[in-house]
């Protein structure tokens, strides 16, 4: 079940795209030693590392010369990092290239090197199988260590025959995961071979380079190199300038303009008429402007004034004069009995029942006649009822 949960975490650390991390420039060589043939005895990742332990990557011994069909040679598959570099490795991910004839026994011994509680997830075929991949995860962080044993094997050996590190197929690549939080992948594009009785090879760690905090227009901060920055389009503040735990970029805010439109920006950027640090557009924090309106007019004329500066009959905020004129020409109605408002016409008729509309006048200048009525004769009402 733990190996099962380890799988899962590892899967989506590898799973996740990132920006080089602090174990960038990192390699996965091969040492050997001559000296000894293995015996079961030997404590790979303890006395006998300590014992043949390479100073540097360059002196890392990559020609076995005591591996035959009959003695076996310790190899071992080491992460090697710059001096100058401060690694932190919780998870090694990692593949296997030789030329053993597969089910013959010429890999004969092998397991994981790292701190109590490390495991590792092979892939069903590991070692023999070319095709399989591994992965190591460990029971605490290794920090601040340039080289170091990740896994061992003890091989017989013929005239030939090779080992050494590779990407892991199953990914189709190969790395280091740091002891950040998440952890950073660093993909690993340096490997070593060991060869019998030739020699082999180790391509060793470069320095890696420097890296600063980069600035976006949003604020945000990436730590990476300046040349990464340039390729996002970010500003880049300086070497070894971090992004935790201040981030040292400018914050955008709140870009007012006089008709109250707000735009998210850096100060630096804003065209607007004043600027509010650390605020956002939503809700808009700009002062918004008084409402412009169609101010009518008795004759039906218009203006699209404020209402302070309406001079008119009346005020319709956020109406404009054109292309339709909202306002309509005022006049007296006659509603009721002889009652007078001065309104338009279409109210007048439609919504007063009003009987006389007189355009232009008010109800100073108007005397509403007596509503019309129907003259009728005694009889003819009277026939209502015949």
């Amino acid at each position: 079940m733990r190996k099962i949960v380890l799988m899962l975490g590892i899967a989506a650390l590898i799973c996740s795209p990132a920006m080089a991390g602090k174990n960038e420039g990192g390699a996965m060589i091969v040492h050997t030693q001559n000296q000894e043939a293995y015996t079961g005895t030997m404590a790979p990742c303890g006395a006998t590392w300590d014992t043949y332990e390479p100073a540097t990557c360059e002196e890392a011994i990559t020609q076995g010369d005591i591996g035959s069909a009959s003695a076996r040679q310790l190899v071992w598959y080491v992460a090697a990092f710059h001096p100058t570099s401060n690694p932190g490795v919780t998870v090694v991910y990692f593949g296997h290239n030789h030329n053993f004839p597969p089910g013959e026994g010429w890999l004969d011994a092998w397991n994981f090197c790292g701190p109590d509680g490390t495991l590792e997830v092979a892939d069903p075929g590991w070692p023999e199988d070319v095709n399989a991949g591994n992965s190591v995860a460990f029971g605490s962080p290794i920090v601040g260590d340039h080289l170091f044993p990740f896994y061992w094997f003890a091989a017989y050996a013929f005239d030939g025959a090779f080992m050494g590190t590779a990407i892991n197929p199953t990914g189709g690549y190969a790395g280091f995961v740091s002891d950040d939080n998440p952890g950073v992948l660093d993909e690993i594009d340096k490997f070593g071979t060991l060869r019998f009785y030739v020699p082999g090879e180790n391509q060793c760690p470069e320095a890696p380079q420097a890296r600063g905090a980069c600035c976006f227009p949003d604020g945000s901060c990436e730590f990476v190199t300046d040349v990464e920055c340039a390729d996002l389009g970010g500003q880049y503040l300086g070497d070894d300038v971090a992004c935790e735990p201040d981030n040292p970029c400018e914050q955008p805010g709140a870009c007012c303009f006089a008709d109250g439109r707000c735009e998210y920006v850096l100060e630096g950027d804003c065209q607007g008429d004043y600027f509010i640090a650390d605020e956002v557009c939503d809700p808009n924090p700009c002062d918004q402007p008084d409402p412009m309106g169609a101010c009518c007019f008795f004759d039906g004329s218009c203006e699209y004034v404020l209402e302070a500066d309406c001079m008119g009959e009346y005020w319709l905020e956020d109406v404009p004069c054109e292309p339709d004129n909202p306002c309509l020409p005022l006049g007296a109605c006659c509603y009721g009995d002889q009652m007078c408002v001065v309104t338009d016409e279409v109210d007048c008729f439609e919504n007063q029942g009003g009987y006389e509309w007189y355009a232009g006048d008010d109800c100073d200048t108007v005397e509403c006649p007596p509503v019309a009525t129907e003259t009728r004769t005694w009889g003819s009402i009277k026939a209502n009822y015949r």
